[in-house]
């Protein structure tokens, strides 16, 4: 299910979300391998009390061109909304705490690694995370093969999460962290339930939605 567009407007120029899109793609053209060595997250190296900064700045390097794509996609996608309803130090807030929790959990599932963990998509899930709770009726439009649907945020987040969730317990190898997901997604929970407190007029977005 690709993500096109949601039904939900921002109510000013996503500033943060664009400033980690852009910090990402510099990162990623200026990165070597030992740049990814230096500075991914080695759960090992964690462990023995070194690679604490490296709980937040794996989260800058990414793989390849269709990792880096995919995270800020995603980014683009959903981060305009919830930095809106979150502001800027709330946003920013969100998206590292995601990104450390995501670290943590990707250490606490794979403590004798020695592959170095890159990519945004723990703090993303947080995000996600953030955007469900606060906009569970948004309509998101999705690819599916060929037809595009209107699927609720919920039901889209929702779906998203469970697979993840799937996938890491069954110990699926791809090379995703699935852990790394599941971790950043519960750090987007409280977040998400602060924004939604914080309901302003932009509300759930669609209280209808198609399917």
């Amino acid at each position: 299910m690709f993500p096109i567009k949601d039904d939900i407007p921002s109510k000013g120029f996503p500033t943060l979300t664009w400033f980690l899109i852009v910090v990402s793609v510099f990162i990623f053209i200026a990165q070597t391998p030992e740049t990814v060595e230096r500075w991914g997250f080695v759960p090992v190296r964690f462990w023995i009390g070194k690679d604490d900064i490296n709980l937040l700045t794996y989260a800058f390097l990414h793989g390849n061109l269709a990792h880096l794509f995919g995270n800020m996609y995603y980014l683009y996608i959903f981060g305009d909304n919830v930095e809106d309803r979150l502001g800027k130090v709330g946003f920013l807030s969100l998206y590292a705490s995601a990104a450390i929790l995501g670290a943590l959990f990707h250490a606490l599932f794979h403590p004798h690694s020695h592959l170095p963990l890159v990519g945004a998509s723990g703090a993303i899930s947080g995000v996600l995370a953030a955007y469900m709770i606060m906009f569970p009726f948004a309509r998101i439009y999705t690819l599916v093969l060929w037809w595009i649907y209107a699927l609720p945020a919920y039901y889209y987040i929702g779906i998203w999460i469970l697979f993840q969730y799937v996938y890491a317990i069954m110990g699926v190898e791809t090379g995703v962290a699935w852990w790394a997901h599941i971790g950043g997604f519960l750090a987007g929970i409280p977040f998400g339930i602060i924004g939604r407190l914080m309901k302003g007029e932009d509300g759930d977005g669609g209280e209808i939605f198609e399917v």
